[in-house]
């Protein structure tokens, strides 16, 4: 009886209990052997470091320094390489989920094509009502080119120096009619801002919304619409793309004439502009945007906004490209854009 009790109280272990305890050793074991050559790594690392830092002197990077070093090193590889599964995504048809203000404070998911901005400034109505007239659409229509088409046109205007003046509530009088500026609330609309607005209308653009490029287009210019969405799906693969009517020309030294350069003296003794887009209408993709966005505080100006932008460019694994039917001034068979003048 005592027997069959004891043999009753003992506790069986299953077949799959036991290799579960070994599973769990071999786990402790793998794990312990990758800390231990983890820290021999490491070791090795700090003691080559610091014979490397007595050799060097004081100057040195500090052991820590060295270390986030590397990590970061780690990390730019990480990034290039999710830059390179993004690209392939987008070729195989990738939509943004990230949703975007339209004319009726509404939002949309369509991918947008281009934001174009249209530079203005106080006291350009009749301007912006002859481009609302001709080629820019109004109202209804505008909102139907942003869905069907993915491109959104904005004029682009400061505040005044002197904020919620009457020029100020003039724009706002008139952007709650017509539902069709971007206004850069941290840009001064003066001459001498004038190179900066760039910087901000970028910043501001890409923040707002996701496109494929962003366009800057003067006031004064008239565009179509159709064939400029046409050239830009050429550059769509490209992930880097400066593209307008390039120039170059002599730097004016002579402060009482119109184009004086007061930093000539950077540009060499040929005083000559290196290669930028002219400044009536000119875009950059994506990735040029968001390199504005994030590095503004330190992007050099000059006196003027096309070479500014330029300049910014000339130092970026970039590609210019030197579209003739961007020359407003003077434009050519299938012209993108044109000024009054040059529509005679």
């Amino acid at each position: 009886m005592r027997s069959r009790v004891s043999q009753a109280g003992t506790p069986r272990i299953s077949m799959a209990t036991l290799i579960m305890v070994m599973i769990s050793f071999l786990a402790c074991f793998y794990v312990a052997g990758r800390l231990w050559q983890d820290a021999e790594i490491r070791s090795l690392l700090v003691g080559s470091i610091e014979t490397n830092n007595g050799q060097q002197g004081p100057g040195a990077l500090s052991i820590d320094d060295t270390l986030k070093m590397f990590d970061c090193k780690g990390q730019q590889k990480r990034l290039a390489e999710l830059e390179m599964e993004l690209a392939a995504a987008r070729t195989q048809g990738y939509v943004s989920k990230l949703k975007h203000p339209t004319t009726d404070n509404t939002t949309t998911t369509v991918r947008l094509h281009a934001v174009i901005g249209i530079n203005t400034g106080f006291g350009q109505r009749s301007r912006r009502d002859s481009i609302r007239s001709t080629w820019m659409y109004t109202g209804a229509a505008l909102k139907k080119l942003e869905v069907d088409k993915g491109m959104v046109i904005r004029f682009v205007v400061g505040r005044s120096p002197n904020k919620g003046d009457s020029l100020d509530r003039l724009i706002d009088a008139e952007n709650s009619e017509t539902k069709d500026f971007l206004i850069l609330n941290n840009h001064v609309e003066e001459p001498e801002e004038f190179p900066r607005k760039a910087k901000f209308f970028f910043s501001v653009a890409v923040e707002t919304w996701d496109a494929d490029f962003y366009m800057k287009v003067d006031d004064d210019v008239f565009v179509k619409i159709d064939k400029l969405g046409e050239m830009l799906a050429t550059h769509w693969d490209k992930p880097r793309v400066y593209v307008g009517c390039m120039k170059s020309g002599e730097v004016v030294t002579d402060s009482k004439q119109r184009w004086y350069e007061p930093e000539y003296w950077k540009f060499g003794d040929e005083k000559s502009y290196f290669r930028h887009a002219g400044g009536q209408m000119y875009g950059i993709s994506k990735a040029l945007a968001q390199y504005i966005s994030i590095n503004s505080a330190y992007l050099h100006v000059y006196q003027h906004e096309d070479v500014s932008v330029g300049s910014w460019m000339i130092g970026l694994d970039v590609e210019h490209v030197d579209e003739r039917r961007l020359c407003c001034a003077s434009p050519s068979n299938g012209a993108i854009c044109a000024t009054p003048n040059s529509r005679r």
